[in-house]
């Protein structure tokens, strides 16, 4: 029915006034909003207090896995038999819920934080295949660190340490239980005894040898870390610009001693999947290149996925750009070949080399040499999933191998005729995966622009909608009903 109580100016001004008001507010939602949804997730994004993104650096809203996998040495009495490869046996995985925290935080004017990250670990008997008391049999890393410490001391002094070796507590091998290979330690002879001598020209700087021993809950141990928190340029939200108060690490010469990348928990939006992501390895003190590599899917959300390859952990024999992450001049012996890499300088000198699992991408010599290895793309790759609009990761799988170098050396009756063989110790998993909860929230930071500008278009169709309406009824003269009309409508209703 018509509106008997308006003139045909008044339905004009409200036709066309609401359609132009809906059509003005419809376009500026259009050519505004995506924008402005920009900057709210950007502002969502960036670490300071009241924001998610900050709350969730504080400490991990999902749960992290930290598995280990033991290489049990099955024949070490064999080692001197030519004809005998050192044969090892993998166990576990024995894995740990491991626990994140940000402590001691100070943040700066120059839109960067320093910070402490407490990690604590908690075994999850659930998730591993084994306990903490089996037995694993590996070379001894106390003898194998005094012995390439002193590799190239006179012969008198090498005569001392073999002295020292054969009456202290210096072995070959040992066996030890899982726990105290991991986080517990054990107890040493000759830990005990360097110890006691307090020498400076061989550190040992524990009481209890464990790759992890020390670590559990402490503060310091992983270093002082500075970052940007991407309030002054959100394109540089999670750079790393100092570890331990310094821009260089000082184990490396540089360029690879720079202190460079993210320590791998925060990114920023809007990546480029075309290019590298660099990750800091405070384990190796170093940082690694990461390429992309096709896309990985979990709980809706496309991510890039990055991951290491043959380039990675190379020292300059097949890329160049690596070759200062090994200096024989400065270390005093040859580099490794490629897919391992030297850490003597970045674990007290001890004879440590990081592979990826099981040799993976690595010469197919430290496959050959041992007996045990089988790498697999599947299992033993490290990859990061992160959605690159976001810088959400999707999905982690850090992975990595240490491996400890035994070489013959006449002046020391413990490697008097044993192979040159890089031994491979453990590998271990670092896991986690983004929750739905999370992910939720990450789709809605990526669809918000869009769901605008849906919007908008549903203003502007809407407003047409007004328009043509009161365009057609100013053509057929329609605003206003006359009285004929309304009595034929009622001679119908009759």
């Amino acid at each position: 029915m018509c509106c008997r109580c308006c003139g045909a100016t008044q339905r004009k001004v409200w036709v066309f006034g609401l359609g132009s008001l809906f059509m003005v507010l419809g376009i500026l939602t259009v050519v505004f909003w995506p924008d402005l949804a920009d900057h709210l997730v950007e502002e969502g994004l960036t670490l300071k207090p009241g924001t998610d993104a900050y709350d969730s650096w504080l400490e991990a809203p999902i749960p992290i896995y930290l598995s280990f996998y033991m290489f049990n040495w099955t024949n070490p009495e064999e080692i001197r038999n030519p004809n005998v490869k050192p044969n090892f046996v993998e166990m576990g995985p024995y894995t740990f819920l491991e626990k994140h925290k940000k402590e001691n935080y100070t943040f700066y004017d120059n839109a960067t934080v320093a910070y402490y990250e407490r990690r604590t670990w908690f075994f999850d008997p659930e998730r591993s295949n084994g306990t903490l008391d089996d037995m694993v049999t590996a070379a001894h890393a106390i003898t194998a660190t005094v012995a390439d410490e002193m590799r190239h001391q006179r012969k008198i002094v090498k005569k001392i340490i073999n002295f020292m070796l054969n009456t202290e507590g210096g072995e070959l091998y040992v066996t030890k239980p899982v726990g105290e290979w991991i986080f517990t330690g054990y107890q040493d002879d000759l830990t005990d005894f360097l110890n006691l001598f307090n020498t400076s020209a061989i550190d040992i700087p524990y009481t209890r040898f464990g790759w992890l021993a020390d670590r559990n809950e402490s503060l310091t141990y992983d270093g002082l870390f500075t970052i940007h928190t991407g309030t002054d340029d959100i394109s540089n939200l999670g750079r790393l610009t100092h570890w331990n108060g310094k821009p260089e690490t000082g184990f490396y010469d540089m360029p690879c001693g720079v202190v460079n990348g993210t320590t791998g928990d925060v990114f920023p939006p809007k990546m480029n999947v075309n290019e590298e992501i660099t990750i800091f390895a405070t384990d190796a003190c170093r940082f690694m290149n990461l390429k992309p590599q096709g896309t990985f899917e979990n709980h809706g959300l496309t991510a890039t996925k990055w991951v290491g390859t043959d380039e990675t952990l190379d020292s300059g024999e097949n890329f160049p750009n690596q070759k200062c992450f090994c200096d024989p001049e400065r270390f005093g012996d040859e580099c490794p070949k490629t897919g391992v890499v030297e850490c003597k300088a970045c674990r007290d000198k001890a004879p440590i080399y990081s592979s990826f699992p099981h040799f993976y991408l690595a010469d197919q010599t430290y496959i050959d040499a041992v007996e045990g290895m089988k790498p697999e793309k599947e299992k033993h790759e490290f990859f990061l999933a992160v959605e690159p609009f976001t810088g959400v990761p999707v999905q982690v799988h850090g992975r990595i191998q240490i491996n400890m170098m035994i070489e013959p050396d006449d002046d020391y009756d413990i490697y008097r005729g044993v192979p040159k063989v890089l031994m491979p110790m453990f590998w271990f998993d670092q896991y986690a995966e983004l929750s739905s909860e999370l992910a939720s929230k990450a789709k809605l930071a990526i669809n918000l622009s869009s769901y605008g500008v849906i919007f908008g278009y549903s203003m502007v169709g809407f407003a047409s909608i007004f328009i043509i309406t009161g365009v057609v009824l100013t053509l057929t003269k329609k605003w206003v009903c006359e009285p004929q009309e309304d009595e034929q409508m009622i001679n119908t209703i009759d």
